[in-house]
């Protein structure tokens, strides 16, 4: 079964009580499952949501220190585009939450109609039938291929990098996780697999890598590494 991870970020315990409350009733006739993570200021979330991460967040934008706007800012400077939905007492808040790409906003009290329709658009959206399941440490992740950078063995664990910076390892050695992907995943090393849409160029030892980095390339894989990259983008 899949699974669903939700943020709530608030800092009225009550608030998250409801929000918990309407999340449980949504989820009841849904084919998979939903996990709730709660965090009661936005330095909570930031500190833990590097090794806790989130496919949707719900986010007061009334704070104290790390308000719910600035906590959404921090996310887009690095390029974290993770789905927000704001909840905020006050309207005025609204053209501001639009400029860090809000997925919605909603006013309080919270509509348990309204809530359900932001989410089952969520849902539809983004669908999880092209999405893999990792063990990672404690935790089982639904992940979506084109998140991943690329990969990198560690024993028998591997090591996958996102898009949005995050590392994670799960506990799957590189050729079992290699046999889950599509097409656009590539061995240029024993120990790397790399996501072709993330490629930027192919030097002679090395594929570079559209956030700046470098994975090795070995001289086994050089031919057919370049064949399938020029295939990748002319197709």
């Amino acid at each position: 079964m899949m699974s669903l991870t939700i943020a709530i970020c608030d800092d009225n315990d009550d608030q998250i009580a409801e929000l918990r409350r309407l999340l449980g009733e949504w989820s009841m006739d849904k084919p998979f499952a939903l996990d709730i993570d709660e965090y009661v200021s936005g330095e909570s979330f930031l500190f833990s949501y590097p090794d806790k991460p989130c496919s949707l967040l719900l986010l007061d934008i009334e704070m104290l220190r790390v308000s719910g706007l600035e906590l959404a800012k921090r996310l887009r400077s690095q390029g974290d585009m993770l789905p927000i939905i704001f909840i905020t007492g006050y309207s005025e808040y609204m053209s501001e939450g639009y400029d860090v790409e809000a997925l919605h906003y909603l006013l309080k009290p919270v509509s348990r109609e309204k809530l359900f329709c932001v989410l089952d658009r969520y849902v539809k959206k983004h669908t999880f039938e092209n999405e893999i399941m990792l063990e990672c440490g404690k935790r089982t992740m639904h992940i979506s291929p084109d998140q991943i950078i690329y990969c990198e063995a560690l024993g028998k664990k591997t090591q996958v990098c996102l898009s949005n910076g995050q590392l994670l390892e799960c506990h799957m050695g590189i050729g079992g996780l290699k046999n889950k992907f599509g097409g656009e995943f590539s061995y240029c090393h024993r120990s790397y697999i790399v996501n072709l849409r993330y490629v930027r160029s192919i030097g002679k030892t090395e594929v570079y890598l559209d956030d700046g980095k470098a994975v090795p390339l070995s001289r086994r894989l050089y031919r057919e590494m370049n064949e399938r990259f020029i295939a990748f983008y002319t197709k």
